[in-house]
């Protein structure tokens, strides 16, 4: 199914993202936890028009979750 495809995608885009901006945050850089989530859809994205950022956000927050969960 294509937006099943779509959001294992968007979740494997989160994961290298939030391990990219661990990387970071070990050298030295800080990301607070409370803006982490926007850390990631500044990352993730990036290539969709800021206004929708907020919603995207939202997704990103639910993708976190799911992934403390597992």
């Amino acid at each position: 199914d294509l937006y099943l495809a779509h959001r294992q995608q968007r979740l494997e885009q989160v994961r290298q993202a939030l391990r990219d901006l661990h990387a970071v945050a070990r050298e030295g850089g800080s990301f607070p936890h409370e803006t982490l989530p926007r850390a990631i859809v500044e990352v993730v994205y990036a290539d969709v028009d800021p206004v929708l950022w907020g919603a995207a956000e939202l997704s990103v927050r639910a993708q976190l979750a799911y992934l403390q969960g597992n």
